[in-house]
Parts: C-alpha cells; sequence; structure tokens
C-alpha cells in the first residue's frame, strides 16, 4: 500500500491546482480615457443561490484586496467612491462593475470575487483594463477675413431744445431745466 499510495501523492497535488485554476477566468478589456467601463461579473444565482460578491483591484486569497465594491446577499454594503457602481440584474447574478469617467491610472487588473461555500469554490473573474489615451481634437488654424475699407460717414449735429432733463441740486428740490442738448448722429 505504502509503495502504491507514493506515486499518486504528487498527481493529487496536480490535481487540486488544476482545480483551483480552473475556477479563474482572465479577459482584457480597452476602453478610451474618459469613457464609462463594464467590467462583467455573472453567476448562477439558480444554482449557488445569491452570494457575496467583491470587486477589487486584485484577488485576494480570501477575498478581494484593495476593494472598490461588494455585496452581501442583500445588497451593497461598501463602495469606495461614486466612479464606482454595481450595475446588472443582481437576482440573475449579474454583479457588472462600471467605472465612471476613465483615468489612465485606471487601467489594470479588476477582480470579482463570487463567494461560493466551501474550500477554494469562490469563483474569481479578472477583467485587465487598457484605459486608451483619448484621441485629441485639433481644432483648425483661425481663419482669415478680409475686411474692405468702410464706406465713408457723415455726421450731423442737431440741437434739440428739452425740458426733460432735471439736473439735482445739494440740499434742494429737483427743477426742471430747459436744457440744449447738441445729439450727434451719424449717417454710413
Amino acid at each position: 500500500m505504502a509503495a502504491s499510495s507514493g506515486p499518486l501523492f504528487p498527481r493529487r497535488w496536480i490535481l487540486v491546482l488544476l482545480t483551483v485554476s480552473a475556477r479563474c477566468s482572465v479577459s482584457a478589456f480597452k476602453v478610451m480615457e474618459g469613457a464609462t467601463a463594464t467590467l462583467s461579473c455573472q453567476y448562477s444565482v439558480s444554482r449557488l443561490g445569491l452570494s457575496r460578491v467583491c470587486w477589487g483591484r486584485e484577488c485576494g486569497t480570501f477575498w478581494c484586496n484593495n476593494i472598490l465594491a461588494q455585496t452581501d446577499k442583500h445588497g451593497v454594503i461598501s463602495k469606495v467612491s461614486d466612479r464606482y457602481r454595481l450595475a446588472g440584474d443582481v437576482l440573475a447574478g449579474e454583479m457588472d462593475l462600471e467605472i465612471l469617467d476613465v483615468k489612465r491610472t485606471d487601467s489594470g487588473p479588476y477582480c470579482c470575487r463570487v463567494d461560493i461555500d466551501g474550500i477554494f469554490n469562490d469563483k474569481k473573474i479578472i477583467q485587465n483594463l487598457r484605459v486608451m489615451k483619448a484621441p485629441v481634437t485639433v481644432l483648425p488654424r483661425s481663419t482669415t477675413v478680409h475686411v474692405k475699407e468702410a464706406p465713408p460717414t457723415t455726421e450731423h449735429w442737431r440741437a434739440v431744445e428739452s425740458s426733460h432733463l432735471a439736473i439735482p441740486r445739494q440740499n434742494t428740490s429737483v427743477f426742471p431745466l430747459r436744457t440744449l442738448v447738441s445729439i450727434l448722429y451719424t449717417t454710413i
């Protein structure tokens, strides 16, 4: 018995390692700077029931590291910023992470981890986000406008007599005065 169990021992560890690594999927996602990135994470609620889920910048040994958002079986329990929000049909197992107004510093791995009862049963989805620099919009150079010489103008002065102008004086009442006003008007 001891001789037959020796060669099987390494195979068991290989089988365990293959089983653990098979529960993790990795994919890449590109988005333009300033846009909204939607990173997908889904699991079977009908098979597993509602589960705890976390989104972080990396998958830790037992839970997400650098947690951005996480849920329990009743709803969202924490979120680090309004830039991150969970989207999708939670009752259908859709726990997509939306990152609003992505920046170049948002590039890198993101981990969605679904808590499944048992040892090494958690489902891990790793999304590598690559934020592309937004294209620079080049405005046309200034437009040159050619202006011809303006037509000659004629100035006319007209005298107008008015009794509607009042000049206030300090410590006195305001009285309408008859004033001669000169008005300049221009014709083109």
